[in-house]
């Protein structure tokens, strides 16, 4: 009650020389969380499928909006499904590798026999064993020497062949479960809290229409938003003929129509651009921001206020 008196005390003891000049304005939060779809790779046009009515109060998260889900479901499904076939071929090729890694190593000990063998009759007294059956013995030898040589690198390179086959299935493996968990996270993404307690305001589209069920948004485009009631103000514009009338710091009484109350409040700043009202009223304003003096004021933003402020006559401005 103290303010409301003080500001009606102010309204009838105007000084000699002064006036009240009212000027339209609107409430809104200088400092908002705002709601917008989230950054999923490949989305860009979102279908709202759940949104909290407007001016609805919201406990810090709480779901404020859900979009549809189902094209990630279903890319989700894909990526699972191939990711467990890929487990399955992991498993059927580890057992054939292994089998092959049998097979090439029982191949390099069989030349290694060979050699063995071929090398012991050679170490037979020469002058036992007439000269061409030696020498067919030393050129047998020999052969095994190759034959060992070439299955010891064969073995290797299947060694290797093994290894990237493998690196290959497994690699393969790895993208699908960052893809699997990157869509998990865009599913859980898709569900939007309050990223703070407040009072959720909905946003209009670029037709007007406030956001609601079914409407498409694109990536960017803010749907709701959850004001901060501490940093709310009040912007409103003054015509450019009452310009040289208000300075920064002048105190002013912001009024709620139809018995809202009056509340104090103090000009921040002049805006320095002209502009005009709306497009059916071509009257020169510009942008004043007037801060509440009571930031526990009972007002939301959106709401239509009127802005009074007590400002020398026009005689005495235009006195030359």
């Amino acid at each position: 009650m103290k303010p409301l008196l003080a500001c009606l005390l102010l309204a009838l003891a105007l000084p000699a020389g002064a006036e009240t000049l009212r000027i339209d304005g609107e409430v809104y939060a200088r400092s908002s969380a705002q709601i917008m779809p989230p950054m999923v790779e490949g989305m860009w046009q979102f279908n709202i499928t759940q949104l909290a009515p407007d001016g609805t109060p919201l406990e810090k998260g709480a779901v404020a909006v859900a979009f549809d889900a189902s094209s990630v479901l279903k890319s989700l499904a894909e990526k699972n499904s191939k990711l467990q076939e890929k487990q399955r071929e992991l498993d059927r090729l580890q057992l054939e590798l292994a089998e092959r890694e049998r097979s090439s190593h029982l191949e390099t000990e069989k030349a290694r026999a060979e050699l063995e063998k071929a090398a012991r009759k050679t170490e037979q007294p020469q002058e036992l064993i007439a000269g061409i059956e030696y020498r067919k013995l030393v050129v047998a030898r020999e052969q095994a020497e190759r034959k060992l040589e070439l299955a010891r690198k064969l073995e290797s390179a299947n060694a290797e062949q093994r290894r990237q086959e493998l690196r290959l299935v497994r690699s393969e493996i790895a993208q699908l479960t960052a893809d699997v968990a990157r869509l998990g996270k865009a599913q859980a993404d898709l569900t939007i809290t309050a990223p703070r307690s407040g009072i959720l305001m909905h946003r209009s589209s670029w037709n007007g229409d406030k956001f609601d069920v079914g409407s498409q948004v694109w990536r960017g485009q803010t749907i709701a938003e959850i004001p901060d009631p501490a940093t709310l103000a009040v912007r409103a514009e003054l015509p450019e003929r009452d310009y040289l009338r208000v300075r920064a710091g002048m105190p002013a009484r912001v009024r709620v129509d139809g018995g809202g109350g009056v509340f104090p409040a103090t000009v921040a700043s002049i805006g320095r651009t002209v502009r005009s009202k709306s497009q059916v009223q071509p009257i020169p304003v510009m942008d004043v921001e007037v801060r509440l003096d009571d930031p526990e004021a009972r007002l939301k933003p959106g709401q239509a206020v009127r802005v009074e402020l007590t400002v020398p006559d026009r005689a005495a401005t235009e006195a030359p």
